[in-house]
């Protein structure tokens, strides 16, 4: 009898201290990372306040008292998106001082911005060949830091293997703070002015 009761206490302690630890993908903070990274790169002031706000608590799912009593729990670990990193850093500053380059070539429409946040030219008209040169280097340049900065910031916060979501969310941002008069590529691969 004792041996039986021991084995029951036993695996219902068990079952109760089981936890699930559960590391999300920090779209949020990614988000917040981006919009000062694309402010930094147009050359536009950061939003007021726009420092790191604490991730929100996931919600605890439906389930019935007996499950959520003995069922496993779930921790959710909280992630600072680290976006300082030398590789990073270094980017950045090329990122930035080339913005000042593509800004005459995005006012005047012959570069635009794709649907996946990459730039694109749009239209060589008007372009000289030795300028055409230069806005295919500048745009080749800026993707390939681009996407460099995506890999460098997924792999520096431990999920290497969602560069694609941050370039994702970083696309969102290139969009959305996009100068008026700048194209920007539509669904349908067409262009359109903001």
């Amino acid at each position: 009898m004792r041996k039986s009761f021991f084995w029951a206490m036993f695996g219902m302690l068990v079952a109760v201290s089981c936890v699930t630890i559960n590391i999300y993908f920090p779209a949020e903070d990614v988000r917040q990372a981006a919009e000062r990274i694309v402010d930094e790169v147009y050359g536009t002031p950061g939003a007021p306040g726009a420092e790191r706000s604490p991730a929100q608590d996931a919600p605890v799912g439906p389930g019935s008292f007996l499950q959520q009593l003995f069922g496993a729990r779930s921790a959710y670990a909280q992630q600072d998106i680290d976006i300082s990193t030398p590789e990073i850093r270094a980017i950045r500053a090329a990122m930035t001082e080339r913005g000042a380059e593509l800004a005459p070539f995005l006012d005047s429409g012959h570069i635009g911005i794709g649907q996946d946040g990459l730039l694109a030219v749009r239209s060589p008209d008007g372009l000289e060949l030795k300028e055409r040169a230069r806005v295919n280097r500048l745009v080749a340049d800026e993707n390939a830091d681009r996407l460099r900065l995506y890999a460098e910031i997924a792999r520096a916060n431990g999920f290497a293997d969602k560069a694609d979501e941050v370039q994702q969310i970083f696309a969102q941002s290139w969009r959305e703070k996009a100068r008026p008069g700048w194209y920007l590529q539509q669904s349908d691969g067409s262009w359109q002015q903001r």
